[in-house]
């Protein structure tokens, strides 16, 4: 293969603010929900925004993106496949998603998506309301797919989109995608709403499914997690993750399961994209060739590492993963 793994998913350009308790509760704005707004919405909330809070940052973004970044990082070779802003993509830095030659991301003449990180100034667990704008990842569908771009990775990872169009064109690429390429799905809050029916197309040809734990309950409408899991597995997705935040991550599969506590940083800053960080040091591990439990301590201490810096600047590097990857690997030949 040429490329380890391909993101499919949208390219935001996040930022990242403190705001005080009750400008959140004033819009109805939770710490750790996702929300989607229009343009209206926006303009009427951001220059109250600007005088009340406080920009912490301000990093290229998306769930799809966040994970892809962080896997290059860490010395895989990634590709991406995308939608975003002309006069924005500069700010994108889409050289973090791979070489130049690997990426197709469509530039429009539409804003790049945004999303707003919310934190709570008084909030010490530094939880966040994400609140996203898509503008031009509805476009995201609107290419015709280059199946064989696809063809020469060992995985394609997707991710939500707001539009009905790019999920289309999800669905129609796992359906025509050769079988010696993995799929890696990520529904996220945006699409654990659409549930099984819309979804199932992608999910049968799912190899690793990775959902936060209050996801499962929207997506199947079963009331606890394990029945949820099994509804899964019945269709035939080999590995489902189970991220649940500040307890750690679990990895099930049809005859095991296994829970992984979460690794305390030394300093929590942001959490933005934690889940995501945890699925690409998941995957890294899956694609070196460890198993299970060994995946899931990579992806803790990935997501742990992330939460020291706002947006991707406390991302996993090379020598995190050679480090992480060295210790399992002695733990390994001790046993």
């Amino acid at each position: 293969m040429t490329l380890d793994v391909i993101g499919f998913g949208s390219l935001n350009l996040d930022e990242f603010w403190e705001a005080p308790q009750d400008f959140l509760r004033a819009y109805g704005l939770e710490p750790g929900r996702e929300y989607v707004r229009d343009v209206a919405w926006f303009a009427k909330v951001y220059p109250e925004l600007q005088s009340r809070g406080k920009l912490k940052g301000r990093d290229p973004g998306g769930s799809a993106a966040n994970m892809i970044a962080a896997l290059a990082r860490m010395g895989f070779r990634t590709g991406f496949w995308g939608s975003t802003g002309k006069d924005d993509a500069p700010l994108m830095r889409l050289e973090e998603l791979g070489r130049p030659d690997d990426l197709r991301v469509g530039l429009r003449e539409l804003p790049a998506g945004r999303c707003l990180a919310l934190i709570a100034d008084a909030d010490r667990q530094r939880d966040r309301a994400l609140v996203i704008l898509p503008n031009a990842n509805d476009l995201a569908g609107s290419d015709d797919l280059e199946l064989g771009y696809f063809a020469q990775a060992g995985w394609a990872h997707l991710t939500s989109f707001v539009a009905d169009g790019p999920l289309s064109a999800q669905i129609s690429l796992v359906e025509l995608l050769p079988a010696h390429v993995n799929v890696s799905f990520d529904p996220g809050a945006v699409y654990a709403p659409r549930g099984l029916a819309q979804l199932a197309p992608l999910l049968r040809r799912t190899n690793v499914l990775f959902v936060a734990e209050e996801e499962l309950v929207e997506l199947t409408g079963l009331p606890d997690r394990e029945r949820a899991v099994t509804e899964f597995l019945g269709m035939d997705v080999a590995t489902v993750v189970v991220k649940l935040g500040e307890r750690g991550i679990m990895a099930f599969e049809k005859r095991a399961s296994y829970f992984q506590p979460a690794v305390i940083p030394a300093i929590i800053k942001d959490r933005t994209g934690a889940g995501d960080v945890a699925a690409a040091g998941f995957m890294a591990g899956l694609i070196r060739g460890f198993n299970l439990p060994e995946c899931l301590e990579i992806a803790a201490a990935a997501a742990s590492r992330s939460l020291e810096g706002f947006g991707r600047s406390a991302y996993p590097d090379e020598r995190f993963f050679r480090e992480m990857a060295s210790r399992v690997k002695s733990r390994i030949s001790t046993a």
